[in-house]
Formats: C-alpha cells, sequence, structure tokens
C-alpha cells in the first residue's frame, strides 16, 4: 500500500473532507487530491502535520499498510471518557459536599478540606488520563452513528437532566418545611442534593459532548496553537477558545477565593456556596459562547 492510499484510507476513516483536510495542513484541496492520486508528495512539514494528525510514524504513512483498528480506538475512547464524565463530576460533587458540613462545629472546616481535597485529587487524576489518551490519539475517526448519538441526547440526557432538576426541587421543599429534627439539618440536605444534582448535570453534558468527535478534534487543532499558515478563520476560533479557557479559570479562581474570604474570615459559609453552581453556569455559558462563535 503506498502513500496516496494510505492517506485516503485515514482521511476515510476520519470523516474529513479533502477541504477539511487541506485547512488543518494549509494547502488547498488540490493539493490533497494530488497526494491522493499519485500527483506528488507533500513537504517534510505536512509529512509530520499528518504523522501528528492521525497518530502514526512517517515510515507508515509512506511505505506501511494503515489499517484503521476503529473498534479497538472507540472501545479505548469510550471507556476513557465514560469514566472521565464519571470522575469529573464525583469531584465537583465531593467538592459541593463539603460545604454541607457545619462549620460551625469544631470538625466542620477539616470535613470540608477533607472532601474538597478528594475531589481535586479526582478532577487531577482524570485530567491528566484525559490528556495522555489525547496527547497519544490527537485525531479521532468517525466512531459513533448518528444513531448512536441521538439515542443519548433525547432518551437519556433528558432524563438526566430532569433527575438533576427534581433534586433541587426537593432541596427546596425540605428548606421550606418546619419539621423537627429535619429544619436542623435542612440546608446540610439542600447541599447534599444539589451536589447530587449537580453530578448528573456535569455527567450528562460530558456524555453529550463524548459522542461529538467533531469537537474533540477542533479541540486538538486548538491546542497546536497559532501557526503562521493558518486561515483567519482557524486563528479567529483559537483565539476565542484560549480567551474562554482563561476567562473559565479565572472565573472558579474568584469563585473559590470568594467562598473561602466568606468563610474563614465572615464566619458566613451558610450562603456562600450559591457561587459555585453560579459561576458553572457562567462557565458553561463563556465556553458556549466561544464555540459557536469559534464555528462560524
Amino acid at each position: 500500500m503506498n502513500f496516496s492510499e494510505n492517506l485516503q484510507n485515514l482521511r476515510k476513516a476520519a470523516g474529513m473532507s479533502q477541504e477539511e483536510l487541506a485547512e488543518r495542513l494549509g494547502v488547498s484541496r488540490q493539493a490533497v487530491s494530488k497526494w491522493e492520486t499519485d500527483g506528488g508528495y507533500p513537504e517534510m512539514d505536512k509529512l509530520l502535520l499528518l504523522r501528528d494528525l492521525f497518530g502514526v510514524t512517517v515510515d507508515e504513512l509512506m511505505m506501511g499498510r494503515v489499517e484503521v483498528d476503529r473498534a479497538n480506538i472507540r472501545k479505548k475512547y469510550h471507556r476513557l471518557y465514560t469514566g472521565f464524565a464519571k470522575g469529573i463530576a464525583t469531584g465537583v460533587a465531593l467538592i459541593i459536599a463539603g460545604t454541607s458540613a457545619d462549620m460551625g462545629e469544631a470538625f466542620g472546616p477539616v470535613i470540608f478540606l477533607m472532601f474538597a481535597a478528594v475531589g481535586v485529587a479526582l478532577l487531577t487524576l482524570f485530567g491528566v488520563k484525559k490528556k495522555n489518551f489525547e496527547r497519544e490519539h490527537p485525531y479521532m475517526p468517525e466512531i459513533y452513528s448518528p444513531e448512536e448519538r441521538e439515542s443519548f441526547t433525547s432518551r437519556k440526557m433528558p432524563y438526566l437532566i430532569a433527575g438533576g432538576v427534581a433534586l433541587i426541587f426537593i432541596g427546596v421543599i425540605i428548606t421550606t418545611l418546619n419539621v423537627p429534627y429535619i429544619a436542623r439539618f435542612s440546608s446540610s440536605l439542600m447541599l447534599l442534593l444539589i451536589a447530587a444534582a449537580v453530578w448528573l448535570f456535569i455527567y450528562a453534558g460530558l456524555r453529550c459532548g463524548m459522542y461529538d468527535i467533531k469537537s474533540y478534534n477542533i479541540e486538538r487543532d486548538y491546542e497546536q496553537g497559532v501557526k503562521p499558515d493558518d486561515t483567519p478563520e482557524a486563528v479567529a476560533r483559537k483565539k476565542r477558545r484560549y480567551l474562554g479557557r482563561n476567562i473559565c479559570g479565572v472565573i472558579m479562581l474568584a469563585a473559590t477565593a470568594f467562598y473561602l474570604f466568606m468563610g474563614f474570615v465572615a464566619s458566613n459559609w451558610d450562603p456562600s456556596w450559591v457561587v459555585f453552581p453560579i459561576c458553572g453556569i457562567l462557565c458553561f455559558a463563556v465556553m458556549l459562547v466561544c464555540k459557536k462563535g469559534g464555528n462560524r
């Protein structure tokens, strides 16, 4: 199998058109077509880009027989991202659940810090696993059918979101009841229910994003940084996503600083937790705006 056949197989397995591949390489569609019809070979810098893009060696690309094992790639991707969704959701939920401890008690702050430490450890662990996987697989072929994506977004995701809303609604009802023995712990129960609801929201969102292979590949494109031969559209997409990530980082750091200040300095832990769901929704909105703007 020669270079032209290998390139065609890799491009088609990735679900890319010649125009899309040309845009990623900074060349014309005619150049890609020429390579795929044995009319020439790309320059070394383009070969290196193809190597990184499809996760193969230059020797395999030029002289080997490149076989795309979709079943194996799908299995690894699905297992990694399902675990990532659960791990990230659990980490955030634990941090929120830690705020349910009575900070007026002697062990309240200790319990909060323990929950926060475990939550941050989970976020870090699964974040590293995800980065390692993405480094090994810089480009992902289209491994899910439209029916599979539709099955989750239209059948499973609505139930997860509805379940989260129901938990928050139950928490609100509990805080309004003046039942003996329950009223004392109503705030803590409310926070635990919110933590469970946030788990459902985050899990649903990450699982939904898992099926969007195109966004996965766009993310890898952003991480490569702006190149001299990038089109103006590509430069704009990368800058918007970079800005969105920085804004979200600042928002969450500010939320954490505000919460800790209100707790340790102002001794006002109880209502301060609301900053986390508000900032989470704000970050989601920021990233959505950046993604929409970058896909125009």
